[in-house]
């Protein structure tokens, strides 16, 4: 199980919280490890439920947990609950669901919240679960600053990438029903009517390995997206590169920003090209 930098820092959070009560990590621990960190979506969750930390730990307080020894399980290294080992074995199946590789708060959150165990229902009784979701574990839109952009400097080994050209479209149409479904495809058809294509592809033996694109969700202008990498070859630099294509053009076309339309993996982007999450109105 591959977990985000932000994951590691709420589970490190979750285990001093549950050191300070029952030493086992139960799931009320975990959503108190998310609240502890400020970044990102954590950060607009507190600002959004800014009494929600006092009401998890008075609850957490009040709850008599059983006796429980806990058991072991990486990444922890204290002792969980058996209920935590069903929230993070859940979490790890809603990335896969997602076809992603890093497991992140959002899923960790959405598996707390469909959660069977007793305790933690009564834990999170009462509380906003919808705007939670929204806020944690839904897909974000974020937005890039292009004024000071510049291309980085990428190594692409032997991928090759390059502008996607008419006589693609059958095989990266082919290519994006079979890695991710037929959801994009409306939007890649936009991009091939353009003069000049604002798709890029990544190949490796003439194979088509990932793309990326823009301007071509209904037609908007900014708007970066979808993007893809075959599940084989991910975390090789890939998507970085295809992104960063992407938004070396738009820069010269002039914009200002580049908007990432529902964003699965947030870090990456916040890491990749400095993204920053579009708060929800509160």
């Amino acid at each position: 199980m591959k977990l985000t930098e932000r994951t590691l820092r709420i589970i490190k959070n979750a285990e001093k919280e549950a050191e300070k009560t029952t030493k086992v990590v139960h799931p009320i621990h975990l959503l108190l490890g998310i609240l502890l960190v400020r970044t990102s979506v954590c950060a607009e969750l507190n600002n959004n439920h800014p009494d929600l930390w006092d009401k998890l730990n008075r609850r957490a307080k009040d709850i008599n947990f059983t006796n429980e020894h806990g058991i072991s399980y990486g990444p922890f290294t204290r002792k969980i609950a058996l209920s935590t080992k069903e929230v993070m074995d859940n979490a790890n199946k809603l990335m896969k669901r997602h076809k992603q590789i890093y497991l992140n708060e959002g899923h960790i959150v959405e598996a707390i919240f469909s959660s069977n165990d007793y305790s933690t229902k009564i834990i999170i009784d009462g509380l906003d679960v919808p705007r939670i979701l929204e806020i944690v574990a839904f897909p974000r839109d974020m937005i890039v600053s292009l004024r000071n952009y510049s291309f980085p400097d990428i190594r692409t080994n032997d991928i090759f990438f390059r502008r996607a050209e008419k006589n693609d479209v059958i095989s990266l149409m082919n290519f994006i029903k079979e890695e991710f479904g037929n959801g994009w495809l409306d939007s890649l058809e936009n991009g091939f009517l353009k003069d000049k294509i604002p798709i890029f592809i990544a190949l490796g033996d003439k194979e088509i390995l990932g793309f990326s694109c823009f301007d071509v969700v209904r037609h908007k202008k900014g708007l970066f997206g979808p993007m893809g990498t075959t599940h084989s070859k991910r975390v090789q630099g890939i998507g970085y590169t295809l992104l960063h294509m992407c938004l070396r053009e738009m820069k010269e076309i002039g914009y200002e920003y580049a908007v990432i339309g529902e964003a699965g993996p947030l870090e990456f982007y916040e890491k990749a090209c400095n993204a920053v999450v579009i708060p929800k109105p509160m």
